[in-house]
């Protein structure tokens, strides 16, 4: 899960820099948050060009309020550029977006501090991210006690074949690149963060891309698993 790898600025920047830059399947945008969140503080992890955060700025409402951070500055650049047209479109009194360039292994970096959201919002992106524990150890930093990060995403129904993953990891293939299922578990009890409650699943191809049509190379492998597109909702406990 390379959990020991170095949380350091030049080791991040060096890494996104030369990962590709259209990830494979990173939930489409569909935001399946099961459930109402008006008024609730909401981060959205690798927010990319911002439209899912305009889909959070919806729900919220008014009283809510949306963070999206992604480490790609053009792509916060997109966002931020729309993002006025965005909440007025939305029949809001007033802006309630905000976007960060920043790295979700280092959320504190972009000054985001403990327990400021009622709920994180993750997508597949996080199985190309640099650290994909050090992601999910930052969501539950940020949450409050008693919140949720619901992840909208791919979980592999059995065991990885290491090398394949790390391939897959290379070409930014985020479904093929995918945690087993039990890995992801024992992630998130490592981290303190209750069990996951799934929901809505299907299988889905390696070769899935970012929107409907679009295919991403896949790393030749004989391993044979099956991909699972899931919501999971998964608790930070009150205490």
């Amino acid at each position: 899960m390379q959990a020991d790898k170095p949380i350091d600025e030049e080791s991040l920047r060096a890494y996104y820099e030369q990962l590709p830059n259209e990830y494979g399947f990173a939930s489409q945008c569909k935001m399946t948050l099961l459930g109402d969140i008006k008024g609730k503080r909401v981060l959205d992890l690798d927010c990319r060009r911002g439209k899912g955060v305009v889909k959070l700025s919806d729900y919220v409402g008014a009283r809510g309020r949306v963070v999206g951070v992604d480490p790609t500055p053009e792509w916060i650049e997109i966002a931020r550029s729309y993002q006025d047209d965005a909440w007025r479109r939305n029949g809001l009194p007033e802006n309630n977006m905000e976007y960060l360039v920043a790295y979700s292994e280092d959320l504190a970096a972009a000054g985001l501090e403990d327990g400021a959201f009622d709920l994180v919002f993750a997508n597949s992106s996080v199985n190309v991210d640099y650290c994909p524990e050090a992601v999910f150890a930052e969501a539950f930093r940020v949450l409050r006690p008693g919140g949720v990060l619901v992840y909208d995403g791919v979980v592999a129904a059995g065991a990885r074949d290491a090398d394949t993953v790390a391939r897959a990891r290379a070409l930014g293939n985020a479904v093929q690149a995918a945690l087993a299922r039990d890995e992801f578990e024992g992630i998130m009890a490592r981290i303190g963060f209750e069990k996951p409650e799934y929901y809505e699943e299907s299988d889905v191809r390696p070769e899935t891309g970012y929107m409907a049509g679009y295919e991403v190379p896949v790393a030749e492998s004989d391993e044979d698993v099956r991909f699972v597109k899931t919501t999971a909702r998964i608790y930070k406990p009150r205490r």
